[in-house]
């Protein structure tokens, strides 16, 4: 499976309830609650995306396309304590 590096940006509201949206992948809005709900959301969002762009004969944006293996990957994640 290919890694990606995506910012996600998340907004709390004050139910608890987090959007998120990333810089680098236009279109990506979801929300949960739970670190563990946010990143299934995520994919579950990035892989619609995906299926969209590919029936569209878009490309992905370049955060979405493969990262070479040999290169060190980054993850930045923002958490709340």
């Amino acid at each position: 499976m290919p890694l990606y590096s995506v910012r996600l940006h998340l907004e709390p509201d004050p139910s608890g309830v987090y959007t998120v949206t990333s810089p680098d992948v236009p279109g990506l809005v979801t929300e949960g609650r739970t670190p563990v709900e946010i990143l299934n959301n995520v994919q579950e969002a990035l892989d619609a995306l995906r299926q969209a762009w590919q029936e569209l004969g878009t490309d992905a944006p370049p955060a979405l396309r493969p990262a070479m293996a040999d290169r060190p990957q980054t993850i930045e994640l923002l958490v709340s304590a």
